[in-house]
């Protein structure tokens, strides 16, 4: 993000040409977050217009751009502009709640015992249980957290009317790459724990259904979160009782119907059955 070498009184902006273009579009995609935040969906990003923006750099951030600074140089228009800061909205909450998963499940299955079926299948439950507790920790401590769901839903009520448009296209983006950093973070435990999936479904499969619990577990946690969170399990060392959410209740419920560990009875030919699916189609 662009900042001024030294501080600035108001109304003294150093010219555009100074920023690099892609420091001035991170910039401007960065005004233009800040305005949805403070201001709310209401209007969705139709008030995220070139001189609201370009104004709001120049006082906070030190920063004088013109129209024909952007217009055919970054953006074809404001509707491209706008595409661009719905999109940053969307995708950039994911990845920190994301890197918080991997930390917490590597921490499971490094002091797991994966020698047996029991320890795998222990070891698979409490990845599931801490991972959708980071996640959901940095979903709602995100600065995004109060409009998260509106965004998400702003954006796609837009798309059977703008398909093709750039904001259609950005929308289908952010939801390709959240799907991807899911479809990772399965692979990889499902490699390290020994896990494969079940015959006719895919890793993205799971992805989108894990993406869509997680968008309706935080609708419910807004509306009640007495009953959605602290929920009670004896699924701790001997038995002892541990925290669950709805969202690691229900995550929990769709792996297993979705997969099974390495090495159980008739799981060898479960997962040939599987291998020839996949390379003969029906």
């Amino acid at each position: 993000m662009v900042v001024p070498t030294r501080p600035r009184p108001r109304g003294t902006p150093h010219r555009v040409d100074r920023v690099r273009r892609d420091e001035l579009k991170d910039l401007l995609i960065g005004v233009g977050l800040d305005l949805l935040i403070e201001e709310g969906l209401a209007r969705g990003t139709e008030r995220l217009t070139f001189k609201r923006v370009f104004d709001r750099a120049a006082e906070e951030r030190g920063v004088r751009v013109t129209n024909a600074s952007v217009i055919g140089r970054i953006w074809e228009d404001m509707a491209d502009y706008q595409a661009d800061v719905l999109a940053a909205a969307l995708e950039n909450d994911d990845i920190d709640g994301m890197a918080e998963v991997i930390l917490v499940a590597g921490r499971v299955v490094a002091e797991a015992d994966l020698t047996s079926l029991d320890g795998r299948h222990d070891a698979a439950v409490e990845v599931i249980r801490v991972a959708c507790q980071a996640h959901v920790d940095a979903l709602t401590r995100t600065r995004k957290a109060d409009i998260n769901m509106g965004l998400r839903g702003l954006s796609l009520s837009r798309l059977p009317a703008d398909e093709g448009s750039p904001t259609a296209n950005s929308v289908r983006r952010s939801y390709e790459e959240f799907a991807a950093r899911w479809d990772f973070v399965f692979e990889r435990a499902f490699s390290v724990i020994g896990i494969h999936l079940r015959p006719g479904i895919t890793i993205r499969q799971l992805s989108m259904l894990a993406i869509s619990l997680t968008e309706g577990f935080t609708v419910w946690d807004r509306i009640d979160p007495s009953a959605t969170r602290h929920i009670l399990r004896t699924t701790g060392p001997d038995g002892a009782k541990q925290e669950w959410s709805l969202f690691s209740l229900g995550l929990e419920a769709l792996v297993w119907q979705f997969a099974e560990l390495d090495g159980l009875p008739g799981a060898d030919a479960t997962q040939e059955q599987a291998v020839a699916s996949a390379g003969h189609p029906e």
